[in-house]
């Protein structure tokens, strides 16, 4: 993301980003997973399935904390996606909402974009996730 982007072109590009073209639950979950892992490695955590048997372990679930609130998205049994914005204080979750991933992606860019104005390390990340440098 370049400087001279508008604060509110940013938050679009980066939920862009985040959303693009994945049709499929799997290769969303895929995408977002390597995509903040990469760029925020220190605030994601990835949770995949492990079967003994399996030659793939399939992400189940991402979890991406911020400050005051954490963002969850986890795959269900039957394939359907389920996101999750949790209210967190001291440790504590005080309360957790259901959203449609949509706004998962939406919030998560917003907060991405607040922590770019404030960091100069975070802005690079954010330039690695969404021009892939």
């Amino acid at each position: 993301m370049t400087e001279d982007l508008d604060p509110s072109l940013q938050v679009d590009v980066l939920a862009a980003a985040l959303r693009l073209d994945h049709q499929e639950t799997r290769d969303l979950l895929e995408f977002l997973a390597q995509k903040l892992e990469q760029s925020l490695p220190q605030a994601t955590t990835v949770t995949r399935n492990r079967s003994f048997f399996a030659k793939e372990h399939p992400v189940k679930e991402i979890l991406v904390r911020f400050d005051d609130y954490h963002y969850q998205i986890i795959r269900e049994k039957h394939g359907s996606l389920s996101a999750k914005v949790l209210k967190v204080v001291r440790g504590v979750v005080l309360k957790t909402t259901e959203i449609s991933v949509d706004q998962w992606t939406e919030e998560i860019a917003q907060q991405l974009a607040q922590m770019a104005q404030r960091s100069s390390q975070t802005r690079q990340a954010l330039n690695k996730f969404v021009l892939g440098n």
